[in-house]
């Protein structure tokens, strides 16, 4: 079994915790339910978590015509730069 530095423990550790808080934020952002299991899942590992996130929650989405961002598909409102979307 081989032995890694402490620096790389350190740099996965901070990569992981990195990808929860973004997992989090974004969830927030989204108004996910439960943004908080989110963030946890997000500690799981990398970048399955990350993977399996995205591709769970942008199913159905659209892109704001302002602000470019991947907005739910049943939003009436960009939660981004709040321009109200066209039906």
């Amino acid at each position: 079994m081989s032995k890694f530095p402490p620096i790389v423990w350190v740099f996965l550790g901070a990569l992981v915790i990195a990808q929860a808080t973004w997992i989090f934020r974004d969830a927030r952002l989204r108004r996910e339910s439960y943004a908080w299991l989110w963030g946890l899942f997000g500690l799981i590992n990398v970048p399955s978590s990350l993977i399996i996130y995205i591709l769970v929650t942008r199913r159905g989405n659209v892109q704001c015509e302002q602000c470019h961002k991947s907005i739910p598909q049943e939003s009436h409102v960009c939660p981004y730069c709040g321009k109200k979307k066209d039906e």
